[in-house]
């Protein structure tokens, strides 16, 4: 029975041998057709720099990698693929920075980094505050002027390399026509470009408030609209948003009066009293929003005026902390302008 079977194994095994042979060929070749191996630019995952860093020059967007795998896995997975760096191996000036890994590699699949490093180029920004002003064309109608206006914000911080933002002074908006107005009006206007390598921290759009009255002389009771409100003793390391940033007031006057010289000898100020603990790191005190009563400061030559009251009487205040918590010595404002102080003899 065995030599049976023997003897039918050994039969013809020359053929059958080849025949293996042949078979194992078409697997291995089979097999082979389902591996792919090629080369792919995978993108570059950049940190993102912290305090007044930034890369000056566009840093190369991929790096040539080899992978190989499965066909269909490779094809699916490569799209997902990214080089990493450290940030910590970022540093200031020019350096060539080393990929530290592939990431988003499925398993079964081999990468091989073509290239080690890239060349990253980190140069050091300098801040500095500006003041935005106005540009008016033209003229209100006959018998109408324009008195005051309101820009909100009345600064902007500027980035950029310190060499470029010494040249700023100021930044000027575009042209608000006056003509046909004779009534007070508010429009947003936009930042305009600045010079290459100037950015603007925060939002570009400004809202100008003009104030536009008719020229007139009254006596008794009479209503004046769009007294700006100021803050007083503000901590410069915090900013000030007010919910309210104009108030109007009706007051007596025995002798005629222009409404100009309301609006330009009233102010209506607030007080801005919280601090920034650079201790705690926090506001104090914590509870926010502030609720301010406004109080009225008349010029000398308004002391013979009454007020009778003013809308609004309380106005609420909420504080943020400036970006980057940056110190007056250490941002430039400008403007070498400081605050006054009115003097005691000149409020109500």
């Amino acid at each position: 029975m065995i030599s049976k079977v023997y003897g039918k194994l050994v039969r013809n095994w020359k053929a059958k041998l080849v025949s293996l042979i042949i078979a194992s060929i078409f697997y291995v070749n089979l097999q082979n057709s389902k591996v792919l191996i090629k080369t792919i630019n995978v993108p570059v995952d950049y940190p993102k720099l912290s305090g007044n860093l930034n890369y000056s020059k566009n840093p190369e967007k991929t790096i040539p990698v080899r992978v190989e795998g499965l066909k269909d896995v490779v094809n699916y997975y490569s799209q997902f693929m990214k080089a990493v760096i450290d940030s910590e191996d970022v540093q200031l000036g020019v350096t060539e920075v080393p990929i530290k890994k592939i990431v988003g590699v499925p398993s079964g699949v081999k990468v091989t980094k073509l290239k080690k490093t890239v060349p990253v180029e980190i140069e050091s920004r300098g801040l500095k505050v500006v003041p935005l002003e106005v540009v008016f064309e033209g003229a209100p109608p006959a018998n109408f002027e324009k008195l005051t206006q309101i820009v909100s914000p009345q600064k902007i911080t500027l980035s950029g390399k310190p060499q470029d933002l010494e040249k700023i002074t100021k930044v000027l908006l575009p042209e608000i026509s006056l003509l046909d107005k004779k009534e007070p009006f508010a429009k947003t206007v936009r930042i305009p470009d600045l010079p290459k390598g100037i950015t603007v921290l925060g939002s570009r759009d400004v809202t100008v408030n003009v104030n536009i009255i008719p020229l007139s002389y009254k006596t008794g009771e009479q209503t004046a609209a769009g007294i700006p409100i100021v803050c007083s003793g503000q901590d410069v390391r915090l900013d000030a948003e007010l919910s309210e940033e104009q108030v109007a007031i009706r007051y007596f006057s025995l002798k005629p009066i222009r409404s100009a010289q309301i609006l330009t000898g009233i102010t209506a100020q607030v007080p801005c009293n919280y601090i920034f603990d650079p201790i705690k790191n926090k506001i104090v005190p914590e509870l926010q929003p502030q609720v301010a009563k406004v109080r009225i400061i008349k010029n000398k030559d308004l002391k013979g005026i009454e007020i009778l009251q003013i809308s609004p009487e309380k106005i609420e205040i909420r504080y943020k902390v400036k970006e980057q918590n940056l110190e007056p010595d250490n941002i430039d404002d400008g403007t070498g302008m400081e605050g006054i102080t009115p003097h005691p003899s000149d409020r109500s």
